[in-house]
């Protein structure tokens, strides 16, 4: 669905869990269980998620797989595969992974 989208616009504005969250007036829990597909946003905080991240509502519900594979077509260029095991570790820290 829209988790992968998530954790990788999250990523790419240095955004952790709780940022994310006092943006869209919600609980990191939250944030955290959109980005696992276990949960959808309202549309409140679908926008208000969008606009915090910097991404259009289109690329988050875009269905095309991200390619990390490629540097040129990767979400956020050459850096994303960086971002997103910054991402990553900032889950396991948070012990949500």
């Amino acid at each position: 669905m829209i988790g992968s989208r998530l954790r990788v616009a999250r990523a790419n504005a240095r955004m952790t869990l709780r940022d994310v969250a006092r943006e869209c007036g919600c609980t990191p829990q939250a944030v955290k269980k959109w980005e696992d597909d276990s949960a959808m946003p309202n549309s409140t905080k679908f926008i208000a998620l969008c606009r915090a991240l910097g991404v259009s509502s289109e690329w988050i519900i875009d269905q095309t797989p991200l390619d990390f594979q490629s540097t040129e077509t990767a979400p956020q260029g050459r850096h994303a595969k960086y971002w997103v095991r910054e991402a990553i570790a900032e889950l396991r820290e948070g012990g949500f992974l």
